[in-house]
Protein backbone atom coordinates (compact mmCIF):
# COMPACT_ATOMS: atom_id res chain seq x y z
CA UNK A 1 0.00 0.00 0.00
CA UNK A 2 1.32 3.23 -0.94
CA UNK A 3 1.96 6.37 1.65
CA UNK A 4 -0.99 8.04 0.14
CA UNK A 5 -3.64 4.93 0.25
CA UNK A 6 -2.40 5.04 4.08
CA UNK A 7 -3.06 8.80 4.32
CA UNK A 8 -6.36 8.26 3.17
CA UNK A 9 -7.30 5.36 4.99
CA UNK A 10 -6.82 6.70 8.14
CA UNK A 11 -9.54 9.54 7.92
CA UNK A 12 -12.86 10.08 9.52
CA UNK A 13 -13.68 6.62 10.68
CA UNK A 14 -10.10 6.49 12.21
CA UNK A 15 -10.52 8.65 13.96
CA UNK A 16 -14.04 7.00 14.97
CA UNK A 17 -12.54 3.62 16.18
CA UNK A 18 -14.44 2.02 13.25
CA UNK A 19 -12.41 0.35 10.09
CA UNK A 20 -14.60 0.66 7.07
CA UNK A 21 -13.07 -1.72 4.54
CA UNK A 22 -15.24 -0.13 1.67
CA UNK A 23 -12.83 1.04 -1.08
CA UNK A 24 -13.03 4.57 -1.54
CA UNK A 25 -11.40 6.56 -4.00
CA UNK A 26 -10.35 10.12 -5.27
CA UNK A 27 -11.96 11.54 -8.55
CA UNK A 28 -12.75 14.68 -9.84
CA UNK A 29 -17.04 15.51 -9.67
CA UNK A 30 -18.40 18.21 -11.67
CA UNK A 31 -19.69 20.74 -8.53
CA UNK A 32 -23.09 20.73 -10.12
CA UNK A 33 -23.26 17.50 -9.04
CA UNK A 34 -22.56 17.76 -5.38
CA UNK A 35 -25.24 18.59 -2.77
CA UNK A 36 -24.80 20.46 0.27
CA UNK A 37 -24.44 18.42 3.39
CA UNK A 38 -27.84 17.61 5.12
CA UNK A 39 -25.72 16.55 7.74
CA UNK A 40 -23.52 19.61 8.54
CA UNK A 41 -23.50 20.89 12.04
CA UNK A 42 -21.79 23.98 11.42
CA UNK A 43 -24.73 27.04 10.83
CA UNK A 44 -22.57 29.81 10.75
CA UNK A 45 -19.50 30.65 7.98
CA UNK A 46 -17.08 33.31 8.01
CA UNK A 47 -17.91 35.39 5.31
CA UNK A 48 -14.12 36.81 5.66
CA UNK A 49 -12.24 33.63 6.10
CA UNK A 50 -14.58 32.18 3.01
CA UNK A 51 -13.19 34.81 0.72
CA UNK A 52 -9.69 33.94 2.33
CA UNK A 53 -9.72 30.76 1.25
CA UNK A 54 -11.58 31.78 -2.01
CA UNK A 55 -8.58 33.50 -2.96
CA UNK A 56 -6.10 30.44 -1.75
CA UNK A 57 -8.39 27.77 -4.04
CA UNK A 58 -7.78 30.39 -7.09
CA UNK A 59 -4.26 30.54 -6.62
CA UNK A 60 -3.38 26.83 -5.42
CA UNK A 61 -6.16 24.75 -6.06
CA UNK A 62 -8.38 22.68 -3.70
CA UNK A 63 -5.09 20.62 -2.28
CA UNK A 64 -7.08 18.78 0.21
CA UNK A 65 -10.29 16.97 -1.04
CA UNK A 66 -13.64 16.47 0.39
CA UNK A 67 -15.28 13.46 1.85
CA UNK A 68 -18.88 13.14 -0.28
CA UNK A 69 -21.10 10.73 -0.42
CA UNK A 70 -22.89 8.85 -3.67
CA UNK A 71 -27.10 9.12 -3.55
CA UNK A 72 -27.28 8.07 -7.15
CA UNK A 73 -26.16 8.02 -10.37
CA UNK A 74 -24.00 11.06 -10.88
CA UNK A 75 -25.33 12.71 -7.61
CA UNK A 76 -23.33 13.09 -4.67
CA UNK A 77 -23.71 15.18 -0.70
CA UNK A 78 -20.86 16.35 1.03
CA UNK A 79 -20.41 14.87 4.16
CA UNK A 80 -17.05 16.70 5.13
CA UNK A 81 -15.52 19.70 3.64
CA UNK A 82 -18.88 21.88 3.00
CA UNK A 83 -16.10 25.00 3.76
CA UNK A 84 -13.97 23.86 0.68
CA UNK A 85 -17.20 23.34 -1.49
CA UNK A 86 -18.73 27.02 -1.10
CA UNK A 87 -15.14 28.32 -1.94
CA UNK A 88 -14.57 26.31 -4.76
CA UNK A 89 -18.06 27.62 -6.18
CA UNK A 90 -16.89 31.51 -5.25
CA UNK A 91 -13.92 30.62 -7.44
CA UNK A 92 -15.85 29.41 -10.19
CA UNK A 93 -14.31 25.95 -10.62
CA UNK A 94 -16.29 23.67 -12.42
CA UNK A 95 -14.98 20.35 -10.68
CA UNK A 96 -13.58 19.44 -6.72
CA UNK A 97 -11.29 16.35 -6.01
CA UNK A 98 -13.51 14.20 -3.64
CA UNK A 99 -13.12 11.13 -1.99
CA UNK A 100 -16.03 8.97 -2.73
CA UNK A 101 -17.66 7.01 0.37
CA UNK A 102 -20.58 5.08 1.21
CA UNK A 103 -22.63 6.01 3.83
CA UNK A 104 -25.62 5.95 5.98
CA UNK A 105 -27.50 8.99 7.50
CA UNK A 106 -26.08 8.68 11.25
CA UNK A 107 -22.67 7.77 9.65
CA UNK A 108 -22.71 10.67 7.48
CA UNK A 109 -23.94 13.15 10.56
CA UNK A 110 -21.48 11.30 12.88
CA UNK A 111 -18.18 12.49 10.00
CA UNK A 112 -19.64 15.65 9.66
CA UNK A 113 -19.33 16.01 13.30
CA UNK A 114 -15.81 14.90 13.69
CA UNK A 115 -14.50 16.26 10.76
CA UNK A 116 -15.65 20.07 12.01
CA UNK A 117 -14.62 18.90 16.00
CA UNK A 118 -11.37 17.95 14.93
CA UNK A 119 -10.25 21.20 12.97
CA UNK A 120 -12.20 23.19 16.18
CA UNK A 121 -14.23 24.90 13.45
CA UNK A 122 -18.03 24.23 15.12
CA UNK A 123 -18.66 26.98 18.18
CA UNK A 124 -19.88 25.06 21.35
CA UNK A 125 -23.64 25.85 20.30
CA UNK A 126 -23.55 24.36 17.21
CA UNK A 127 -21.72 21.42 18.64
CA UNK A 128 -24.35 20.80 21.14
CA UNK A 129 -26.90 21.23 18.57
CA UNK A 130 -25.05 18.72 16.50
CA UNK A 131 -24.85 15.95 19.44
CA UNK A 132 -28.52 16.67 20.07
CA UNK A 133 -29.12 15.62 16.98
CA UNK A 134 -27.67 12.40 16.83
CA UNK A 135 -28.70 11.55 20.04
CA UNK A 136 -32.77 12.85 18.77
CA UNK A 137 -32.47 11.09 15.20
CA UNK A 138 -31.07 8.14 15.67
CA UNK A 139 -32.19 7.09 19.43
CA UNK A 140 -28.51 7.09 20.93
CA UNK A 141 -27.90 7.05 24.76
CA UNK A 142 -25.08 9.57 25.98
CA UNK A 143 -22.67 6.44 26.19
CA UNK A 144 -23.43 5.63 22.42
CA UNK A 145 -22.75 9.13 21.17
CA UNK A 146 -19.92 9.07 22.85
CA UNK A 147 -18.39 5.92 21.24
CA UNK A 148 -19.64 7.42 17.95
CA UNK A 149 -17.67 10.66 18.50
CA UNK A 150 -14.82 9.49 20.54
CA UNK A 151 -15.84 12.01 23.61
CA UNK A 152 -15.71 11.10 27.25
CA UNK A 153 -19.90 10.98 28.43
CA UNK A 154 -18.74 13.68 30.72
CA UNK A 155 -17.94 15.44 27.71
CA UNK A 156 -21.46 15.15 26.01
CA UNK A 157 -23.58 15.44 29.30
CA UNK A 158 -21.87 18.85 29.32
CA UNK A 159 -22.40 19.96 26.20
CA UNK A 160 -26.08 18.83 25.98
CA UNK A 161 -26.88 20.67 29.09
CA UNK A 162 -25.94 24.02 27.72
CA UNK A 163 -28.79 23.74 25.30
CA UNK A 164 -30.78 24.25 28.64
CA UNK A 165 -30.07 28.01 28.46
CA UNK A 166 -32.12 30.44 27.58
CA UNK A 167 -32.16 32.25 24.62
CA UNK A 168 -30.52 34.83 25.11
CA UNK A 169 -27.38 33.59 26.84
CA UNK A 170 -27.05 30.86 23.89
CA UNK A 171 -27.19 33.59 21.40
CA UNK A 172 -24.40 35.36 23.74
CA UNK A 173 -22.34 31.90 23.25
CA UNK A 174 -22.63 31.31 19.55
CA UNK A 175 -21.48 35.14 18.88
CA UNK A 176 -18.64 34.40 21.35
CA UNK A 177 -19.73 36.73 24.03
CA UNK A 178 -19.21 34.26 26.63
CA UNK A 179 -17.18 31.13 26.27
CA UNK A 180 -18.33 26.87 26.88
CA UNK A 181 -17.02 27.10 29.98
CA UNK A 182 -19.13 30.21 31.46
CA UNK A 183 -22.11 28.38 30.22
CA UNK A 184 -21.76 25.29 31.64
CA UNK A 185 -21.41 27.17 34.91
CA UNK A 186 -24.39 29.25 34.16
CA UNK A 187 -26.81 25.78 33.11
CA UNK A 188 -27.08 25.36 36.73
CA UNK A 189 -28.88 27.75 37.20
CA UNK A 190 -32.32 29.62 36.79
CA UNK A 191 -33.14 31.29 33.22
CA UNK A 192 -33.18 34.62 34.87
CA UNK A 193 -30.15 34.33 37.26
CA UNK A 194 -27.98 32.72 34.24
CA UNK A 195 -29.53 35.68 31.90
CA UNK A 196 -28.27 38.32 34.74
CA UNK A 197 -24.77 36.36 35.39
CA UNK A 198 -24.37 36.23 31.41
CA UNK A 199 -24.77 39.82 30.81
CA UNK A 200 -22.60 40.72 34.08
CA UNK A 201 -19.66 38.08 32.09
CA UNK A 202 -19.89 40.73 29.28
CA UNK A 203 -20.10 43.95 31.09
CA UNK A 204 -17.17 42.84 33.51
CA UNK A 205 -14.93 40.98 31.72
CA UNK A 206 -15.51 37.65 33.99
CA UNK A 207 -13.26 35.09 33.46
CA UNK A 208 -14.42 31.49 33.65
CA UNK A 209 -12.44 30.96 37.26
CA UNK A 210 -14.06 34.58 38.23
CA UNK A 211 -17.35 32.91 37.53
CA UNK A 212 -16.58 29.92 39.37
CA UNK A 213 -15.25 32.22 42.46
CA UNK A 214 -18.29 34.10 42.07
CA UNK A 215 -20.93 31.74 42.31
CA UNK A 216 -18.94 29.86 44.95
CA UNK A 217 -18.83 32.58 47.15
CA UNK A 218 -23.02 33.30 46.50
CA UNK A 219 -23.21 30.30 47.76
CA UNK A 220 -21.21 30.59 50.85
CA UNK A 221 -22.70 33.42 52.00
CA UNK A 222 -26.26 31.75 51.36
CA UNK A 223 -25.07 28.93 53.70
CA UNK A 224 -23.90 31.50 56.21
CA UNK A 225 -27.48 33.19 56.23
CA UNK A 226 -29.24 29.65 56.89
CA UNK A 227 -26.44 28.89 59.70
CA UNK A 228 -26.86 32.55 61.42
CA UNK A 229 -30.67 32.07 61.61
CA UNK A 230 -29.94 28.63 62.86
CA UNK A 231 -27.85 29.87 65.60
CA UNK A 232 -30.16 32.80 66.47
CA UNK A 233 -33.76 31.41 66.65
CA UNK A 234 -33.57 28.03 66.88
CA UNK A 235 -34.63 28.28 70.99
CA UNK A 236 -36.99 30.32 70.31
CA UNK A 237 -38.95 28.58 67.38
CA UNK A 238 -38.36 25.48 70.26
CA UNK A 239 -40.25 27.66 72.82
CA UNK A 240 -42.99 28.65 70.63
CA UNK A 241 -44.17 25.55 69.07
CA UNK A 242 -43.35 23.72 72.44
CA UNK A 243 -46.08 26.38 73.70
CA UNK A 244 -48.23 26.19 70.74
CA UNK A 245 -48.42 22.67 69.71
CA UNK A 246 -47.32 22.80 66.18
CA UNK A 247 -44.16 22.66 64.80
CA UNK A 248 -42.86 26.83 64.67
CA UNK A 249 -40.54 28.36 61.94
CA UNK A 250 -39.53 32.06 61.86
CA UNK A 251 -37.93 32.98 58.23
CA UNK A 252 -36.39 36.89 58.88
CA UNK A 253 -36.24 39.22 56.03
CA UNK A 254 -33.93 41.99 57.81
CA UNK A 255 -33.74 43.65 60.39
CA UNK A 256 -37.53 44.66 60.54
CA UNK A 257 -39.24 42.13 58.59
CA UNK A 258 -39.80 38.84 57.94
CA UNK A 259 -42.37 35.60 58.25
CA UNK A 260 -44.18 32.91 61.18
CA UNK A 261 -45.01 29.62 59.35
CA UNK A 262 -47.02 27.19 61.36
CA UNK A 263 -46.69 23.51 59.79
CA UNK A 264 -49.58 21.08 60.00
CA UNK A 265 -49.71 17.14 58.20
CA UNK A 266 -53.70 17.14 58.11
CA UNK A 267 -56.55 18.81 58.18
CA UNK A 268 -57.73 18.40 61.39
CA UNK A 269 -54.45 19.92 62.61
CA UNK A 270 -55.53 22.90 60.56
CA UNK A 271 -58.71 23.01 62.06
CA UNK A 272 -57.55 23.03 65.37
CA UNK A 273 -54.72 25.42 64.77
CA UNK A 274 -57.33 27.91 63.47
CA UNK A 275 -58.86 27.17 66.62
CA UNK A 276 -56.19 27.94 68.66
CA UNK A 277 -55.29 31.88 66.72
CA UNK A 278 -59.53 32.73 67.20
CA UNK A 279 -59.11 31.63 70.79
CA UNK A 280 -56.32 33.93 71.75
Amino acid sequence: MTENKKTLNKGLDALLGQQNQNQRTVKEINIDKIKAGRFQPRSNFDSEKLQELTNSIKNQGVLSPILVRELGLNEFEVIAGERRLRASKMADLKTIPCLVDQKQDQDALVSALIENLQREDLNPLEEAKGLDRLKREFGLTQDEVATSTGKARSTIANSLRILSLPNLVLEMLAKGLIEKGHAKLLASMSHQEAEKIAKKITKDSLSIKELSYLISNNTKNKTTKIKTKNTDLLNIEKEMSESFGHKIEIETKNKKSGKVSISYNTLDELDNIILKIKNK
